[in-house]
């Protein structure tokens, strides 16, 4: 199938239009382009917006249309002519001297160019022709159509896909992966469950030390651990005032302020009445590390002093109540990330979560109470009786542990000792998921692995 609107001769011959034409005129245009950093100053504050305007119209729109070529060029056999083994390496072959392009970007236009060149795909390749598709939002609508159209099998994959194309352009991946989960969550909450078990079990955290001496910390999270990561976070990454130099008292002015407002994001003493603010300058950036320092830190902290361990960040989630009692479909945080049912029963054990249960036409039915949460007192009485993860075969110790309530409070339970067991992140996750039960003895916790078990728990949720 040729993507191409007029037809070429198999020999090789150009047929007849504008496209020599159109050659030309873009090949003076790259030529053009190469000028402007030197003719840049000779313009007005509106022509330059209007430079701004056209180049990233150039950026957005190539690389629609190199896209949009290489399927052409490779339907055509112009790849078979040439030494190049993929469609990739064909682009990468083309890449002028000077002007390098990410090994990634090639590969991601080249990975959407084959797919174009596929029939059931004619929606995107239409969508990259017209413009109104990023090649980004291309892979990623190709890759999520995938997901969603086994579980909605009364609607075309043509159908699928134009959902995707009918998000806002401005949200790009992100937002057509909310779109999939969200579908999920309706239509197979068990599938978005498996797959995030899935995502989990492929977690990983790696760092390394660039030029300068610092150190790059990549993480890859699944959505429920990402979500608790980002609530932390932005809880504590607020610009905060600074105390003002009191000009009154030099000893309490440069080096006491500095010392005060300097690390962490711990500067959160009161402002002198009538004393006007001073700017946090810290970036974005470095008050989220900050935070995250703060967090390690106290996590630290934890582990290493009375062993008891302070709560997980405070998450509000939405839920549906027929879901909730169902135990099936998602939940919702502040921050838009669509979790997976056993994410949710997770968090409502150890997250400080404020549950918003919505009934009827989005009302409010019930708020959790904090006194919901293991206390201080609890958790130091269940680390004493259990000594660890109590899942049958893991050896975790009680640090990397958090408090699971047996019969969950969202199915009628109790924050209390005898509804209480220890398990690490890993088997409290696999224990919401799965429904296991188990029974709280004087001997220890004795844990029931019949999927399903788990009071409330409903086996869709699985």
């Amino acid at each position: 199938m040729s993507i191409g609107q007029p037809t070429v001769d198999p020999a090789g011959a150009a047929a007849p239009g504008r496209g020599p034409e159109v050659l030309a005129i873009l090949q003076a245009a790259a030529n053009a382009l190469d000028e402007v950093p030197g003719a840049v100053h000779q313009l007005g504050d509106e022509q330059e917006g209007e430079l701004m305007t056209a180049l990233l119209r150039l950026h957005g729109r190539s690389a629609q249309v190199t896209t949009v070529v290489a399927a052409e060029a490779v339907d055509r056999g112009v790849l078979l002519k040439s030494t190049a083994a993929s469609t990739a390496q064909w682009i990468g072959q083309h890449v002028a001297d000077g002007v390098p392009v990410e090994p990634k970007t090639v590969r991601m236009m080249a990975a959407v160019a084959d797919k174009c060149r596929e029939r059931k795909n004619t929606v995107i390749t239409q969508a990259l022709r017209d413009g109104s598709c990023s090649v980004e939002s291309a892979r990623t609508a190709l890759h999520q159509a995938d997901k969603v159209a086994p579980v909605i099998p009364t609607a075309g994959r043509d159908e699928v896909l134009g959902w995707f194309l009918q998000i806002d352009p401005s949200l790009g991946a992100a937002g057509l992966t909310l779109l999939t989960r969200q579908i999920l969550a309706r239509f197979a909450p068990e599938k978005l469950s498996k797959d995030d078990e899935k995502l989990e079990g492929t977690e990983s955290l790696s760092w390394s030390t660039t030029p300068t001496g610092m150190t790059r910390l990549v993480a890859e999270l699944s959505p429920a651990n990402a979500a608790i990561l980002k609530e932390a976070i932005n809880a504590k990454s607020a610009p905060r005032p600074a105390k003002p130099t009191d000009t009154k008292d030099k000893s309490d002015a440069p080096g006491k302020a500095a010392t005060e407002g300097a690390g962490r994001g711990a500067r959160n003493e009161r402002l002198e009445a009538g004393a006007e603010p001073v700017r946090d300058e810290r970036s974005p950036g470095k008050r989220r590390a900050d935070a995250l320092m703060e967090l390690v830190g106290a996590g630290a902290r934890a582990a290493t002093g009375d062993g008891v361990q302070a709560s997980a960040a405070t998450v509000l989630l939405t839920m549906d109540l027929q879901a909730l009692l169902a135990g099936i479909g998602g939940a919702t945080t502040t921050a838009g990330d669509m979790l997976d049912a056993g994410a949710a029963r997770r968090f409502a054990c150890t997250a400080d979560l404020i549950p918003a249960v919505l009934g009827g036409p989005s009302q409010p039915l019930d708020v959790g109470r904090r006194e919901r949460l293991a206390t201080k007192a609890i958790r130091a009485a269940v680390i004493l009786r259990d000594g660890g993860c109590t899942f049958p075969g893991c050896d975790r110790p009680p640090g990397f542990c958090e408090v699971h309530h047996v019969v969950p409070w969202w199915a009628g339970g109790h924050t209390s000792l005898a509804d209480s067991a220890l398990l690490c992140g890993r088997h409290h996750q696999t224990v919401h998921r799965r429904g296991y039960t188990a029974d709280i003895r004087p001997d220890g916790v004795h844990w029931d692995l019949t999927p399903g078990r788990m009071p409330g728990h409903s086996t869709a949720a699985a």
